[in-house]
């Protein structure tokens, strides 16, 4: 096995655990919570259903629409069921919603629309999202007592960045840099996911012994 291969199956591999895991470590009640495991399971679908497709030699194209816009929707209510967030909570409900409906309503009238890579739907779904997270970092750096989701944000942060800078610019350029910079991406999927997997043994790993008890 090639090492970007490795690379990338290790990616997949904390994919998978870190879905398993925070299920394990759910906590009842906490609308974050169920929001961020659904966005894992998100995750985790999209990428099992993408590798069978892949395998079978049929197009897995339009499966990235589900997947950033299903990220968009569910993040944005992530994030505006935390705490600190209360001013804004209603604005980014209904922005998220909006902006769900509009691109599930233009995809449904171009159906040729459907089965290609749209750069724009990437920007409009992902530079929200970098907002957010930005204003989470903002909201935590004198909150002492409340750490949880730091490691997660951190990792969604810089990957989301340079992911969506990768994405938008992915037709410019040789194969070659392509294929480079593809396995920058990778590199940087890695390190999200171990990110979350270390924000779940740091901040939740414990509600697994308290279930216990």
């Amino acid at each position: 096995m090639e090492l970007d291969e490795l690379i990338t199956e290790l990616g997949y591999f904390f994919l998978t655990l870190n879905t398993l895991i925070f299920v394990i470590s759910y906590i009842k009640n906490k609308k974050a919570s169920k929001y961020f495991i659904l966005y894992l399971g998100l995750c985790s679908f999209i990428q099992l259903y993408s590798s069978v497709l892949n395998n079978l030699v049929i197009h897995n194209l339009f499966l990235s629409h589900y997947f950033f816009t299903g990220q968009f929707l569910l993040l944005s209510l992530f994030y505006s069921s935390l705490s600190g967030y209360e001013k804004i909570k209603k604005p980014i409900k209904y922005f998220s919603f909006t902006l769900t409906l509009s691109i599930i309503l233009y995809f449904s009238l171009n159906s040729k629309a459907y089965v290609k890579w749209n750069e724009l739907e990437i920007g409009l779904t992902s530079i929200p999202l970098l907002l957010y997270s930005f204003l989470f970092f903002i909201k935590k750096v004198d909150d002492n007592n409340d750490k949880k989701y730091i490691y997660f944000n951190s990792g969604f942060f810089v990957y989301t960045l340079c992911s969506t800078l990768i994405f938008i610019l992915g037709n410019i350029g040789s194969r070659k840099l392509k294929l480079y910079v593809w396995d920058i991406n990778q590199i940087l999927y890695l390190i999200f996911q171990i990110l979350i997997f270390i924000e779940w043994y740091k901040n939740f790993r414990t509600q697994i012994f308290f279930k216990k008890k």
